[in-house]
């Protein structure tokens, strides 16, 4: 699927052109005379990128900025300002708008900085890595699809030393580690293994259960997932995240992905 482009000028000759240039490229292109043209554009669907000239009628770039970063489901599109004004420069750029192009807005230029800022986001979302280390292949299941739904590239292992190599060989910015894996080596021992490599001390080691006190069954049990947890915690896990349920776990998560 084409990436969506909206451009926001009032000069006509130069959009079209934009627009032309930017088709030629295989991108899907809407127009707006103004910023209020553009907001009504993006509440009637999404789109990839925004390009908005500063000064228009009816609604400036600025106001136009402000309503896209004030709206949750708008806030992380791209922003490419038009402007060859160093004042307005400068203040979009204490708003943190990173993306420029000078006036007029030359078609060559545009496809370019397109083109960085589509490619520097996939770079950033194919480092959104996770990995899972679990005995439950149907949890694991759940967790690979929470993920993926949030544009994550995650993949699972039962066996710990296949999970230390990947993580050596990935670097995922966190991996989720069942506290009661079974076997030969027990997870507080694969957290010690992961810190003892530098290139993933600061890497986010979140450790959870598969399991409700309710389906334990004994305090015995009870005792032993309490145990577990508070080896994982001393061998250097960065959080514990409790009980999985896929109603809370990408909320649990998401500050150590995003």
């Amino acid at each position: 699927m084409p990436k969506k482009i909206l451009i926001a000028d009032d000069e006509p000759t130069v959009v079209a052109l934009a627009r032309q240039k930017l088709e030629e490229q295989g991108y899907e292109v809407k127009t707006a005379r103004n910023g209020k043209e553009a907001w009504d554009i993006m509440q009637n669907g999404p789109v990839d990128l925004v390009v908005t000239d500063v000064v228009m009628p009816v609604m400036d770039g600025v106001d136009l900025y402000k309503e896209i970063k004030k709206d949750p489901r708008l806030a992380d599109i791209p922003i490419v300002i038009i402007t060859d004004n160093r004042i307005f420069r400068e203040s979009f750029q204490t708003l943190g708008v990173e993306h420029f192009l000078p006036k007029p807005l030359d078609s060559e230029k545009l496809v370019h900085k397109v083109e960085y800022i589509f490619t520097c986001a996939e770079l950033e979302r194919k480092n959104k890595q996770a990995l899972i280390l679990g005995a439950n292949p149907d949890v694991n299941k759940d967790m690979v699809r929470i993920f993926q739904e949030q544009g994550c590239i995650v993949g699972t292992s039962t066996d710990p030393i296949e999970f230390i190599s990947n993580c050596l060989i990935l670097l995922p910015r966190a991996v989720m580690i069942d506290v009661l894996v079974k076997g030969d080596v027990p997870s507080r021992d694969i957290i010690r293994a992961l810190r003892c490599f530098t290139r993933l001390s600061s890497m986010d080691i979140l450790v959870f259960t598969q399991f409700a006190p309710e389906d334990i069954g004994s305090m015995q049990g009870i005792e032993e997932l309490r145990q577990a947890k508070n080896d994982c915690m001393e061998a250097g896990a960065t959080k514990y995240i409790g009980r999985f349920t896929p109603a809370t776990f990408w909320e649990m998560v998401k500050d150590k992905i995003n």
